[in-house]
């Protein structure tokens, strides 16, 4: 009996760290989007000035631009957003300086749709010196439709209890055909960079 236990406790070890090449679930994501990339939802996103968009419009289907590299956030965040924010205004910052601007955009989802009003978004926007012609921030269209959109990222969120939320963060990058190609950790955004240099364009 403890032989079996064993045995299924090795086996669901191995499983979980995809063959003991990962120890955390962000890893695991990593593993997998690079071996199957994710068809991702259709739906509606409103931008900080407003407009509406097909999902597919502002990321590589359907655009000038053949990657997207997308983190999630909330406005009101006080830890990991920032850390997502940064990395992407450095991303901003070295798709400008290697002229790179018609090639790759950023787009910052809010999954607070409610607070996140594109009022608030250009607020933001703002704050980080954002370029929207590079770097767009928008929230869905639908707030029922937000679960969906998370799930096909891997993004996890719930309430703090203090009325914000806990959640975990990436960076992803969205390919030519409009899909969900790869995660990076947020403080790593020059991984994101290098394949973009490397192999995406």
């Amino acid at each position: 009996m403890v032989a079996l236990v064993l045995v299924l406790a090795g086996a669901a070890v191995f499983a979980t760290t995809r063959g003991l090449r990962t120890v955390s679930a962000d890893g695991a994501r990593r593993l997998d989007l690079a071996r199957a990339p994710r068809v991702l939802p259709a739906l509606a996103l409103v931008d900080q000035a407003g407009s509406k968009h097909a999902f597919g419009g502002l990321t590589a289907r359907g655009s000038d631009r053949p990657v997207t590299l997308v983190a999630f956030v909330y406005t009101q965040c006080m830890a990991i957003c920032r850390t997502s924010a940064s990395g992407q205004a450095w991303l901003q910052a070295q798709l400008r300086e290697r002229r790179l601007q018609d090639h790759v955009r950023l787009l910052t989802i809010s999954f607070d749709p409610a607070r996140d009003t594109p009022s608030a978004l250009r607020a933001y926007a703002r704050t980080l010196g954002a370029d929207p012609a590079l770097w767009t921030f928008a929230t869905v269209a639908e707030p029922a439709r937000l679960r969906g959109l998370l799930d096909a990222f891997g993004v996890v969120v719930l309430p703090d209890g203090l009325g914000g939320y806990s959640h975990n963060a990436a960076l992803f990058l969205v390919d030519a055909q409009g899909l969900l190609a790869a995660a990076y950790d947020v403080e790593r955004p020059d991984l994101a960079l290098a394949d973009v240099l490397g192999s995406r364009l």
